[in-house]
């Protein structure tokens, strides 16, 4: 079974984008995903846009869709959403307002509880710096 996921580009509180991963959403496959992420859009472009979350948030739609043997267009496990998905057990809030050593700082939420759900911030996150 996949482990379901949204991706929250932000300011502050404030959500700007939200991207939806069907799998690999805990904190060492997305968490590192982000990370790396972040280290190819220093290595490959002049502007970062880190402090742009509408900007960072289209990157990563691209980005995200060509991992692993997606086919150009032809992909389905990362998508653009209004809403967060029922079946999520991952949030991550990515806050472009507040950078960590000129990265957006991170902040993991899981999932505890279907029927009446709550989410519990994720303390250790090392497993995502990873």
């Amino acid at each position: 079974m996949s482990t379901r996921a949204v991706v929250k580009f932000c300011y502050g509180k404030e959500v700007a984008a939200t991207i939806y991963r069907h799998s690999d959403g805990y904190p060492e496959g997305l968490g590192k995903d982000l990370h790396q992420f972040f280290a190819e859009v220093e290595e490959e472009t002049n502007d970062t846009r880190f402090d742009h979350a509408d900007y960072l948030a289209a990157k990563w739609v691209v980005w995200d869709s060509q991992q692993g043997d997606a086919i150009r267009l032809d992909f389905l496990g990362v998508g653009i959403v209004a809403h967060d998905p029922a079946d999520i057990e991952y949030q991550y809030l990515l806050d472009c307002e507040n950078l960590t050593e000129g990265r957006p700082t991170i902040t993991i939420k899981k999932r505890q509880g279907w029927e009446r759900p709550r989410w519990i911030t994720v303390e250790d996150t090392s497993l995502a710096a990873a």
